[in-house]
């Protein structure tokens, strides 16, 4: 009998582990997107966080750079350059991505300095 019956002992629990495949797919690709994000948050914060430090340091504003580089996340490494012609900054976060391990990012701004303020 080919009908309606009962499904073959092959078939059986198939729906079952096509879906656990497809659960595990989903978490690994929502963790990869979660991880993405940490990555480009810290990005965008490293980003802003070196633009202010550049344009206060070639302002000459001492208590303006002291309080951009208060706001800089815990544990940033930062870098500033003053060259002839302006001020470079780096800021290196270091981003632990979801127990996968330790990312570096990095972002450096360079601003001229202001008339009167020089090197």
């Amino acid at each position: 009998m080919t009908g309606g019956g009962r499904p073959r002992s092959a078939e059986r629990g198939m729906v079952t582990v096509e879906l656990a495949v497809g659960f595990l797919v989903a978490v690994a690709m929502t963790t990869a997107l979660v991880g993405a994000s940490l990555l480009g948050v810290a990005q965008a914060t490293a980003a802003e966080a070196s633009a202010q430090l550049a344009r206060q340091a070639a302002r000459g504003d001492d208590d303006a750079f002291a309080e951009a580089r208060g706001r800089v996340p815990d544990g940033a490494r930062i870098e500033v350059d003053r060259q002839a012609g302006g001020v470079e900054a780096r800021v290196t976060l270091s981003v632990p991505v979801l127990k996968l391990g330790v990312v570096d990012v990095s972002a450096m701004a360079w601003a001229a300095y202001e008339p009167g303020v020089g090197p």
